[in-house]
């Protein structure tokens, strides 16, 4: 459980294909500073999307650095 409560109003895209679908946790707790959230899911979205890395790589990627940090992805 956050120390923030998640803002369960926040408009947030349902998108299962979206880079921070998974994370809907992490931006509604960001909900409470809009443009924040807003900000940080278009960074995740270039980050994710763009670049001449495939895709598919940069997801494995990102759960192996989950696992190295025991964390949940």
């Amino acid at each position: 459980m956050s120390r923030i409560p998640p803002v369960e109003d926040v408009p947030f895209p349902q998108d299962e294909s979206l880079p921070f679908a998974s994370m809907s946790a992490l931006f509604r707790t960001m909900g409470h500073r809009p443009e924040l959230m807003q900000q940080s899911m278009q960074l995740l979205q270039t980050a994710m999307r763009g670049g001449t890395v495939d895709p598919r790589l940069k997801e494995l990627l990102a759960v192996r650095v989950s696992q190295v940090n025991h964390c949940f992805y």
